[in-house]
């Protein structure tokens, strides 16, 4: 493990969620909760909330690449997670910075959010295939971004982890969402269901993204893949399970940096009543 006096570093690329629960906000509670400083890659901006999402805007790739290099400069980046990449052409000069890195890589393929959107053109698929895959440590998908990848709309998790594998994943975890086909991981020489209970809360807003947060986090402090995976999901699945239910009107976020309740506020004495 690394020393415990230093927080790791962990670099964030993907999308701003204006509604605070998901994207690059969702991943910086989600590090927060487990010691790492976040440092940021903004790749797009989106316009949205708990009930879906509104407008998009990509940032301009020069812009993006400009980020990259403000931050490599300056600090010692321990993992990348890689978010929404937008465009073949955001994911190619994502790769080209990536190459010769030589940290950790999560790939988080974020292609439908959770609550509606579809947040990555047809040309983006391919590019992550060929550019991405070869760089990550592992790629966690959801079902529904795992069957666009793939181009099967009808296998199951189990299935698909084991499609992307023969895609050239190096490791993969395929989350389910909470459906009985359940997660599953695989990593081209086992394949293997993740046991966490399943929390209906209607809070799953930031769930992938917080997962797949943690497992760069762990990652960054020296944890092997395996128990960073498990260990995320147990994370992960206690922020749905304790997700902000009251917040937003959609589908609600989760609580991965573990709110404190409202400090009430401090009752102020009436002064005695004055008498004549």
């Amino acid at each position: 493990m690394t020393d415990n006096s230093v927080p790791p570093v962990c670099l964030t690329i993907g999308s701003s969620d204006s509604g605070g629960g998901a994207g690059i906000q969702g991943d910086i509670k989600a590090l927060a909760s487990i010691g790492c400083f976040t440092a940021t890659v903004i790749v797009g901006l989106t316009a949205q909330n708990t009930t879906g999402v509104l407008s998009r805007h990509p940032v301009p790739v020069d812009f993006m690449c400009a980020q990259f290099d403000a931050v490599r400069a300056d600090l010692a980046v321990r993992a990348v997670k890689v978010g929404t990449t937008w465009s073949a052409e955001h994911i190619v000069a994502i790769a080209g910075r990536l190459t010769g890195l030589r940290v950790p890589v999560v790939l988080d393929p974020v292609m439908v959010s959770a609550a509606g959107g579809d947040l990555a053109g047809t040309d983006a698929r391919a590019a992550l295939i060929e550019s991405l895959f070869p760089l990550a440590d592992v790629i966690t998908p959801n079902a529904a971004e795992a069957r666009l990848i793939t181009g099967d709309e009808t296998a199951g998790t189990r299935t698909l982890a084991q499609r992307l594998i023969d895609l050239g994943a190096p490791a993969v975890v395929v989350t389910s969402g909470g459906s009985d086909e359940g997660d599953w991981f695989a990593d081209g020489r086992s394949l293997e269901r993740l046991d966490r209970p399943t929390h209906r809360t209607g809070a799953e807003h930031g769930a992938g993204c917080a997962h797949s947060a943690l497992i760069t986090g762990l990652r960054a402090q020296g944890y092997p893949l395996p128990e960073a995976v498990s260990k995320a999901t147990e994370i992960a699945s206690r922020a749905v399970r304790d997700g902000l239910t009251s917040v937003g009107r959609g589908v609600h976020p989760v609580d991965a940096l573990g709110l404190p309740p409202r400090i009430p506020r401090p009752r102020v004495p009436r002064a005695p009543a004055q008498h004549a």
